[in-house]
């Protein structure tokens, strides 16, 4: 399954590392857990065994999968909402998929929103947006050894290419 050293994601929190797997006796009963840590948030976290597959816990992409991440920036999805309340909730939904694709949709979309309105976003879709970065840049950390930094250009460079810039 998952071993110590693994580049990991975990919806809606995005991409970390499994530091150790701790066995811990809870109720008289002994439960492996891996231990989790998100560092750009510097968070840890405790992940029992038999709650990984229910939990959406997967490796981190692939290179090869970056074409695929590019033209979800480049392209995102049409949205039928326009009920700001209903657009912002799927936005939401795309995030706590954990999928990075995903998490790119929201952000093409979001980005070309907010290039389009005088008045920048709504705060729930720019807290939606921010969201959406610090996930797709947690997981370009890890996947492709890029700083914070690098990670947040690489998105802008193919976001704006979307936009016409």
């Amino acid at each position: 399954m998952f071993n110590v050293g693994d580049h990991v994601v975990y919806p809606y929190h995005g991409a970390g590392t499994i530091r150790d797997i701790e066995e811990k006796e809870v109720l008289g009963e002994k439960l492996l857990y891996y231990v989790l840590y998100f560092p750009l948030n510097d968070v840890t976290l405790m992940l029992p065994e038999d709650r990984i597959d229910s939990s959406g816990l997967r490796k981190v992409i692939e290179e090869n999968q970056l074409d695929e991440l590019i033209y979800a920036l480049q392209n995102g999805i049409q949205t039928k909402n326009e009920n700001p309340k209903q657009y912002s909730r799927e936005n939401e939904n795309l995030l706590k998929s954990g999928n990075i694709i995903d998490a790119a949709h929201v952000v093409a979309n979001l980005s070309l929103k907010e290039h389009e309105r005088t008045n920048g976003l709504h705060i729930q879709d720019r807290k939606n947006l921010d969201k959406a970065k610090q996930f797709l840049v947690s997981e370009l950390m890890l996947a492709n050894d890029m700083t914070e930094e690098e990670a947040y250009e690489f998105i802008d460079k193919y976001v704006q290419i979307s936009q016409g810039a």
